[in-house]
């Protein structure tokens, strides 16, 4: 069982007394010296103060085995930084962890963490200033589950978490400035869930293995590229999705709420044609300073739905460049005619970026946009929709501004343009049409004298 870690860790882990396993009846216990482990990681020796981590693994028989941990040490730090040092301590109390895996069962691997309280408590000083933070987590949930993949090809792995609340302080005090300045975050709590399919947990596991078991030794040709072929495309679909509920920061100068974000991305493996996504919604934003104008709360966004996507062709084709190019395997950089290739391979997959319907919204201005952008043949062309209700409201709060604040004549100036160039729309509202194609870019219809 000792031989299994230092697989994938390096003998020294069991060399160095970092991990052992030690038999206790039909069960054997995993102890952790993390003390031993960061000196191993290249840590000064005392960086670390910490007991033991162990769990139980027992056998259930035909290769199926159940892990269990009711505990995890206080993690004392005291450590060099660049220009000073870091003190501090790191807790996890009502710490649990369950985990099973049967091969037999559809469900072969399966883990559950949970813990009441994570305490973080640290302090960094050096010759400008010093910073004191003070972080806690509490019920904190998570649950992992992996299944091999419908069609075989690899495993699909599933997770869900939460949090009931988290709290953050950080206190700053610089050595020859004022007194110290508090900045506080919490979030009411939060929720969130990732899914990874057709991951190729084998042929990564063997790769990082052959890594560790050869070490600085140059790789035997071909060997291992033939590792790195068989683990492609790494996995194909990977998507995580969150969402954090009363979100706040206080400062000096004031504080901002959200009511909700929520961030999605997705990220498919070196497929053909790849994928990506980045989306985020925020919902209920306010801000309240006595130190900014009145106005401000009135042109601050209260809310955003953005989500783009991209997808195309050519990263398959990109990963068995490199693998081929003699230069990556000896020295990792490409070669300038695999760079060519790859290039090439990539801009001729038609990549193409897709902007969901989305919204942007203030007290006084409401925008929606929708778009596409893509390249076929090397040639980018798009368009942009973009609508607007409350317009002459921001222009006339603009006008108001401008009285105190010159700069605001630019953005007077800029919205009077686009207003000039609108359509009207559904609902009274404004609809500008932007397309481009090549160095060509029009409004409504209307060519804009870009670079001319």
């Amino acid at each position: 069982m000792e031989q299994g870690y230092a697989d994938y860790l390096t003998r020294a882990v069991v060399d160095k007394g970092v991990v052992s396993v030690t038999p206790d009846g039909d069960d054997y216990v995993v102890a952790w010296d993390l003390e031993k482990g960061i000196v191993l990681l290249g840590a000064d020796p005392g960086a670390l103060k910490a007991a033991r981590f162990s769990y139980r693994l027992t056998p259930t028989g035909d290769g199926a085995w159940r892990l269990a941990a009711d505990g995890f040490p206080t993690l004392s730090i005291d450590a060099p930084t660049d220009a000073g040092r870091m003190t501090g301590t790191f807790e996890l109390r009502g710490f649990g962890l369950q985990g099973a895996y049967d091969p037999a069962q559809a469900d072969f691997l399966r883990a559950k963490l949970d813990v009441d309280v994570a305490h973080a408590k640290f302090r960094v000083v050096d010759a400008r200033q010093t910073a004191d933070t003070d972080a806690a987590e509490t019920g904190v949930s998570g649950e992992t589950r992996a299944k091999t993949a419908a069609d075989g090809d690899g495993v699909d792995v599933a997770s869900v978490h939460s949090i009931a609340s988290l709290t953050e302080t950080i206190v700053g005090a610089s050595a020859d400035g004022p007194g110290p300045a508090a900045l506080t975050y919490s979030i009411g709590g939060g929720v969130g869930e990732a899914t990874l399919t057709g991951l190729h947990a084998k042929e990564i596991a063997d790769c990082w293995k052959y890594v560790v078991a050869h070490g600085d030794e140059a790789p035997i040709p071909h060997e291992f590229d033939d590792k790195l072929r068989a683990a492609l495309p790494l996995w194909k679909t990977l998507k995580v999705v969150g969402k954090l509920s009363d979100v706040a920061m206080k400062a000096p100068f004031g504080q901002a709420k959200a009511k909700s974000v929520a961030e999605t991305i997705g990220l498919s493996g070196l497929t053909a044609p790849a994928t990506a996504e980045f989306g985020l919604q925020v919902e209920g934003v306010t801000i309240d300073s006595s130190q900014a104008p009145a106005w401000t709360a009135k042109l601050t966004p209260a809310s955003l739905d953005f989500d783009l996507k991209f997808a195309g062709g050519g990263f398959d084709q990109a990963a068995q460049i490199a693998l081929d190019d003699p230069s990556f395997a000896a020295s990792g950089e490409l070669s300038p005619e695999a760079q060519d290739k790859i290039d090439a391979a990539l801009f001729g997959g038609d990549p193409k970026l897709t902007l969901a319907p989305g919204r942007l919204s203030t007290p006084t201005l409401d925008l929606t946009f929708e778009g596409e952008a893509s390249a076929v043949a090397g040639a980018p062309r798009g368009r942009l929709i973009v609508s607007a209700d409350g317009l002459d409201k921001a222009l006339a709060l603009l006008q108001d501004i401008a009285g105190t604040d010159p700069e605001a004549e630019a953005a007077i100036l800029s919205l009077t343009y686009a207003k000039g160039l609108a359509k009207p729309g559904p609902d009274g509202r404004l609809m500008w049409t932007i397309t481009f194609e090549g160095g060509d870019v029009t409004v409504n219809g209307s060519p804009l004298p870009i670079g001319k």
